[in-house]
């Protein structure tokens, strides 16, 4: 996830990943491996008799995601007076695999629209990604269309000189571009490890700039602000499947603003919510446009199997 999640953005201006993009879960979303060192000393009981000394500081656990499929039952949270949105219904369907060498992901929403007016309308959104492990390597399709009507479809790749390091950015569709990204750029799912990391350690805000490949412009400015996770409100529907993977899992708020790489105003294109477990799996999101809001609700969960690599 998130990252963004994919194909609202172009249907109503804006959502991004899980873009999670992907929710930009990206949301989101597959989770490169990275290591943390949590810095601090050991101590031996006085009681036991030993003198104090401190020890080394412990490797904390590598952030690890979990393979699996889930479904969200998405529902109108709020509409502002301005935007002509009366009602929405609908799914999403984030799947996230392991390819031994990398995450792939496969997004879809179908959301059935109501303006004001009565009309009604339908948007098909489909993202799918591949991201390398080492968090170096992006490629990326995204397909939108409305009533049964393309009306964008994005394809291309990425890569990083480094974690750190400037890259660049590639388009096959819809026309050929290529750019450069800026040095400490991100892919989704190494953000989401990257934020996942600074929640264990405690942090309550942190910025990077992420490219996800649902526009052409470049990275989005992303601002994640870390909190307690969100109670469940009344009439939550209730989850089935593989619910184990949600057991024992730390879980925080996280609420993330996508600005435009180049707009420094200080409204955020979109923002969105996530109650985020450690394994990287979100069982509720908010995705908010300014004009209106739509919540997604986990309603089914499978566990997908681990590759022997």
């Amino acid at each position: 996830m998130p990252a963004r999640l994919q194909g609202l953005a172009p249907a109503h201006r804006p959502l991004s990943t899980y873009s999670f993009r992907w929710f930009r879960v990206q949301a989101a979303v597959p989770f490169a491996a990275v290591l943390a060192i949590l810095v601090a000393a050991l101590w031996i009981s006085e009681r036991a008799g030993a003198q104090q000394r401190q020890q080394d500081p412990p490797a904390e656990p590598e952030v690890v995601l979990a393979p699996h499929r889930a479904t969200y039952e998405m529902k109108l949270s709020v509409a502002r007076p301005n935007s002509g949105i009366v009602e929405v219904n609908g799914r999403m369907v984030l799947e996230t695999a392991d390819s031994c060498e990398g995450w792939e992901i496969k997004q879809r929403i179908k959301l059935t629209f109501l303006r004001n007016d009565g009309e009604e309308f339908e948007t098909d959104s489909n993202f799918t990604s591949y991201e390398s492990k080492d968090g170096l390597e992006l490629r990326f399709s995204v397909r939108n269309a409305q009533n049964e009507e393309v009306h964008e479809e994005l394809r291309g790749r990425a890569e990083l000189d480094g974690l750190g390091g400037k890259g660049r950015a590639t388009f096959s569709l819809p026309e050929s571009r290529s750019f450069e990204l800026p040095a400490g750029t991100l892919f989704p799912t190494t953000h989401l490890a990257r934020v996942i990391k600074h929640a264990r350690e405690g942090d309550k805000s942190v910025s990077y700039k992420v490219f996800d490949g649902a526009r052409l412009d470049g990275a989005f400015n992303v601002n994640a602000v870390i909190g307690k996770p969100p109670r469940n409100p009344p009439g939550t529907p209730p989850m089935r499947g593989d619910l184990g993977l949600l057991r024992g899992q730390p879980a925080w708020g996280v609420r993330f603003a996508f600005f435009a790489s180049d707009d420094l105003g200080a409204q955020p294109e979109y923002e969105l919510a996530l109650d985020l477990l450690a394994n990287g799996i979100a069982r509720s999101m908010l995705l908010d446009y300014g004009d209106f809001a739509v919540d997604a609700r986990l309603i089914q969960l499978q566990a997908l199997p681990r590759p022997k690599c």
